[in-house]
């Protein structure tokens, strides 16, 4: 490539970063940069071509640029951090059983309104390399005011909570995260207080450990509940710790169905099962099947193929969706098969509201099971 290709290439990446950056402006969204390093090997140009277009794909046709040598940058719209930490590492698994390829070094942040150009690339950069010199990291991720910290520093948690008080907690009901919204009061030598409605009191009793979400931290929480004060509404909550994966990943909430969904499994015209889904999230499936037909599958060495996978949800209002996406194999065991979906927009959507219907129908069930 002549310098002069070279400099029209900058050129041209330094004005889509800055659409980038005009674009969550303009419509007051979330803007997350990602960063990775993917080796290009002029022997295996086909297998590169393909992984970079699973990628499109995965992310919903989401471009990817080139920065230089093997560096790659993405710009994901409309997503909060929490989520896109998510996304990308289940991307990066998917490439990995698919193609056999590990992507060790990523980082990540999200978009801040007192950012430009220079400093969000500047700080997405150095959590790339941060990521390259941690041990035992591949994403290494953060914010303007919080940097991921294997060791979990919390020494930003207080000017965080004051800068915005509210978060959430999650407690488990039937194995099923349930959302409670709660006002910081207090934070004080590693001590958390916050004020919870009323109505959540008697089902948050019931929990002797909670997890903590924060918009402006990337990493959940996880906290011993150490007092419940049922006058003022006020919960102790101590012992916090960061954990770079929980029960409660903002993607990965799973519900049981409140009814059974006969689903169909299909690879092209190699092979075809049907079985219940036993749990779903936005992004993967539990499938309950033949032990037979888990056994077929794995003698014909399908674990690596892509799939299409049917089934139909019920809405609140007694409405059917058909669901029809793209499937792979993450996991398998017993008579049971733990498949990676990748739903349309639209798709995820009618999921997202299935996910919180059944969400609705078990808080309905604690307020009437747990009483004060």
């Amino acid at each position: 490539m002549t310098n002069n290709s070279l400099l029209i290439t900058n050129y041209i990446n330094h004005a889509f970063i800055e659409s980038q950056i005009e674009r969550s402006n303009n419509y007051n969204s979330h803007l997350c940069v990602v960063k990775f390093d993917l080796k290009f090997d002029p022997n295996k140009a086909n297998e590169f071509k393909e992984v970079i277009s699973f990628m499109y794909e995965f992310l919903g046709y989401t471009p990817i640029i080139n920065e230089g040598s093997n560096n790659f940058l993405i710009f994901i719209h409309e997503s909060k951090i929490h989520n896109v930490v998510m996304t990308v590492k289940n991307m990066l698994m998917s490439v990995k059983i698919k193609f056999g390829i590990k992507i060790n070094n990523i980082g990540i942040t999200a978009y801040d309104q007192s950012d430009d150009k220079n400093s969000l690339m500047e700080r997405v950069h150095t959590f790339f390399m941060k990521s390259k010199i941690a041990k035992d990291i591949d994403v290494y991720y953060g914010t303007k005011f919080f940097e991921y910290s294997p060791n979990g520093e919390f020494d930003s948690i207080r000017s965080i909570f004051t800068q915005e008080p509210h978060l959430n907690l999650y407690g488990f009901y039937k194995e099923t995260p349930l959302l409670s919204k709660v006002a910081v009061e207090d934070y004080d030598k590693g001590t958390l207080k916050v004020k919870a409605n009323p109505e959540y009191l008697p089902f948050l009793k019931k929990q002797e450990f909670v997890y903590i979400e924060h918009t402006m931290i990337p990493d959940i929480m996880r906290g011993d509940i150490t007092n419940i004060n049922f006058t003022n509404c006020i919960i102790e909550i101590d012992n916090m710790k960061f954990l770079d994966n929980s029960p409660v990943h903002r993607k990965n909430i799973r519900v049981t169905p409140h009814r059974p969904i006969q689903a169909i499994l299909d690879c092209e015209e190699e092979f075809h099962m049907e079985g219940l889904v036993a749990d779903i999230s936005k992004n993967s499936i539990l499938l309950t099947t033949q032990l037979a037909k888990i056994e077929e599958l794995q003698a014909k060495g399908l674990h690596t193929k892509s799939f299409q996978l049917k089934f139909h949800l019920e809405s609140a209002h007694n409405s059917s969706f058909a669901v029809d996406v793209k499937a792979m194999v993450y996991k398998v065991f017993g008579n049971q098969i733990v498949l990676n979906i990748y739903p349309t927009p639209d798709i995820n959507t009618e999921i997202s509201e299935y996910i919180a219907m059944c969400q609705n129908m078990l808080l309905l069930e604690v307020q009437g099971t747990f009483v004060h």
